[in-house]
């Protein structure tokens, strides 16, 4: 049984370091690291040719263009020679235990494609800020029960994934053409083509979310929203026709996740041209009236109504989350 713990990065140099001594410091020790450096620009390169030298299984990939996340993703995981491969982003890091955790109970279910676990969020600082945690029990979840709730979301607490090295060759990796929602689409093809899913309610590692001053994420929202667009086309409407299943939860949820994202037509950071285009963008996941009605009330200035509403309802489910799932 050989596990591999795959690593991208670009531009990490404050965090890189900490991602690798946590693979490394395993309970179940990896048999292989492997990080793959995008063309880093920072001292990302300094640092893994360093450890290279010191920790004995790591093996560092120095891509020679800048591939982007998905292909870089793709190209790290596709490095990965065990029979379990871990995915884990350079900024984040795993507690001791998680390989022998999600390996146990991966043992258990041959038709799990991947495990995984509760997360706890920490700022760019280090500091724990709150726990994330699945609305579901742990346990062994089938591959018709996950296409059933892909469709309301990405249903893994963070995207710190350890998956069956078979069900990766199944999906042929990150094989589409999408910059965002790349982990979403790879674990939604795992569910497509059979495979379960296993859930450990346990915080098994660190997931990282920064404070965004540069608005970086809000200028990737029109990647965000074609890559939705691409797991419902390519993946859940054909995997539902052909399950000869109802498609109304399809439609409905194409429209919910369409007014969500139109929330960004209210954002000072995107000209009128890129309004247009995002506009489009959201009516290609769903042109519902709704939807329609929605994303004309921001572009004529009156969005705000929605999202009063939005942040209350937003605010309701939290609590009710942390009630049932405490």
């Amino acid at each position: 049984m050989k596990v591999s713990i795959c690593i991208p990065t670009f531009n990490q140099e404050k965090y890189v370091e900490l991602a690798i001594r946590s693979a490394h410091e395993q309970t179940l020790k990896p048999f292989e690291i492997i990080v793959s450096n995008d063309c880093s620009t920072d001292g990302t390169k300094a640092i893994l040719d360093r450890l290279e030298k010191e920790i004995p299984e790591l093996k560092i990939i120095h891509q020679p263009i800048n591939l982007g996340i998905a292909k870089n993703v793709d190209a790290c995981l596709r490095a990965g020679s065990g029979n379990y491969i871990i995915r884990l982003d350079s900024d984040d890091w795993l507690m001791p235990e998680y390989t022998q955790k999600l390996i146990q109970q991966l043992s258990l279910y041959p038709n799990a494609g991947y495990a995984h676990a509760a997360v706890q969020e920490i700022d760019q600082d280090g500091k724990p800020t709150i726990i994330r945690r699945l609305a579901r029990k742990s346990g062994f979840q089938t591959s018709d029960e996950a296409l059933h709730k892909a469709v309301s979301g990405y249903r893994v607490a963070a995207n710190i994934v350890m998956y069956r090295r078979e069900a990766l060759e199944k999906v042929n990796y990150v094989s589409f053409n999408i910059n965002f929602a790349e982990d979403y689409y790879m674990v939604t093809s795992i569910s497509v083509a059979g495979y379960g899913n296993l859930y450990l309610n346990e915080i098994l590692s660190n997931y990282r979310v920064w404070i965004d001053n540069n608005k970086v994420r809000q200028k990737r929202k029109l990647a965000e929203i074609e890559g939705l667009a691409k797991i419902f086309n390519d993946l859940l409407e054909p995997a539902f026709k052909k399950r000869n299943w109802n498609l109304s939860s399809i439609k409905s949820n194409r429209a919910s996740f369409a007014k969500v994202h139109a929330t960004c037509l209210g954002w000072s950071v995107y000209t009128k041209a890129e309004k247009e285009e995002l506009a489009n963008s959201i009516y290609n996941l769903s042109s519902d009236k709704s939807v329609v009605f929605v994303v004309k009330s921001y572009l004529s200035g009156a969005g705000f109504i929605f999202d009063a509403y939005t942040h209350s309802v937003s605010g309701l489910k939290l609590l009710i989350k942390k009630f049932l799932f405490r």
